[in-house]
């Protein structure tokens, strides 16, 4: 059994050779950095000299929140579908790292039966404010506007649709939407069946154009319309602090976190930066090295 590990990326990008490091032969790695992002040549070629590094990208400009993110993934999913050794796929960013060991991924997935992990919950949601409704019938300018600059803007624009009633259509022909974090590990028929959709039937990525974190209702909506829908477990294994640490939100992880995290049952740890996590990613790479040895 062979896996794809899909990543989006804007910085820290040394830390995709970390996570490279965590992963071998059985693993290919698949992407996508930001278009914005300024990248040398000597990091370029660096990457690219990763053994198990099949495919590096920059082919979309990455906002918070906005379509081109979705575009991105499905990006990855088309290239790495393409190889057909690859059973399961993992979607994270290049601020995650992996929590088990190369032999504990065989050794989980081998025993799932086709299963894949994959957080889901109809609509209206009650996590989202307005049940998610205003992510996707009001115009989400995220494309437009760079929410690290601009979102009042964004916020401004919002209030002036709400106060006006102003609602977007969401055609009966499309269907019914399904919500759920980004993040997941899915097997190959589920990723299949998204790139299928995606090409046979653009007319649901098309209207997803101006809403937020259309990467948060795609995969979800077509899989859980799918034949393939009983197939899936709602809890994604990632270990994700859903507060605020180190001014971000969900929380950047740092040495605090270590105890929760190897007690988890969660394939991934989201999400880490140098400056905060430094401990963290050792004592994760600690463990990693320890397989290696044990195996020499």
């Amino acid at each position: 059994m062979r896996h794809g590990i899909l990543i989006t990326a804007f910085k820290d990008l040394q830390q995709l050779e970390v996570i490279s490091s965590c992963f071998d032969e059985r693993f290919s790695l698949y992407v996508h950095i930001d278009k914005k992002t300024q990248v040398s040549d000597g990091v370029i070629k660096k990457l690219e000299a990763l053994e198990n590094l099949v495919f590096i990208s920059q082919e979309y400009m990455v906002n918070w929140g906005g379509l081109n993110h979705l575009k991105a993934i499905l990006h990855l999913c088309e290239r790495a579908i393409e190889d057909e050794s690859l059973t399961y796929f993992h979607l994270i960013t290049g601020q995650d790292l992996p929590i088990k060991t190369a032999d504990e991924f065989i050794a989980h997935f081998s025993s799932l039966g086709g299963k894949s992990y994959l957080e889901n919950f109809t609509m209206p949601a009650a996590c989202w404010n307005n049940g998610g409704w205003d992510r996707i019938l009001l115009y989400n300018l995220y494309d437009s506007l760079n929410a690290k600059k601009h979102m009042h803007w964004i916020q401004k624009l919002l209030s002036i649709q709400k106060r006006l009633g102003f609602k977007r259509n969401y055609s009966k022909d499309l269907p019914p939407l399904y919500g759920g974090s980004t993040y997941w590990s899915l097997h190959r028929s589920a990723v299949k069946q998204v790139v299928d959709y995606t090409r046979e039937t653009p007319a649901l990525l098309k209207r997803m154009k101006y809403s937020f974190c259309s990467e948060e209702f795609y995969f979800q909506t077509i899989l859980m319309n799918s034949d393939l829908k009983d197939s899936f477990d709602t809890d994604n294994k990632r270990y994700i602090l859903w507060e605020e640490k180190h001014g971000s939100k969900p929380g950047i992880l740092d040495l605090e976190d270590w105890t929760q995290i190897k007690q988890s049952d969660a394939l991934f740890a989201r999400k880490m930066d140098w400056n905060h996590s430094a401990g963290l990613i050792e004592r994760i790479m600690e463990k990693h090295q320890n397989e290696d040895k044990a195996q020499e």
